[in-house]
């Protein structure tokens, strides 16, 4: 799973998918991240970027709850979509 997140424009990317301008607020993102990267391979591997040029990014081996909630918020936003072309093609 490829997992891209940029919470200034509320986007999140999930293989590919991208959803903009979702609201994030809730998600509970710090408020000094810039960006978050996921690239499950062998071994699962991330990183954040902050918005600090004097803070190196952080390496990640596990998922953080905010992420969690990014991508739920990513799920709504697919249901949605995909709900209303089901009222497109029926209605």
């Amino acid at each position: 799973m490829r997992i891209i997140i940029i919470p200034v424009d509320g986007t999140v990317n999930k293989d590919g998918r991208a959803y903009i301008g979702l609201d994030l607020v809730s998600c509970g993102i710090p408020a000094d991240v810039h960006a978050f990267q996921w690239e499950e391979s062998e071994p699962n591997k991330g990183h954040v970027e902050f918005k600090s040029a004097l803070i190196q990014n952080l390496e990640i081996v596990e998922l953080p709850s905010w992420v969690n909630a990014c991508l739920a918020k990513w799920d709504e936003a697919k249901a949605s979509e995909e709900a209303a072309k089901q009222g497109n093609i029926n209605g």
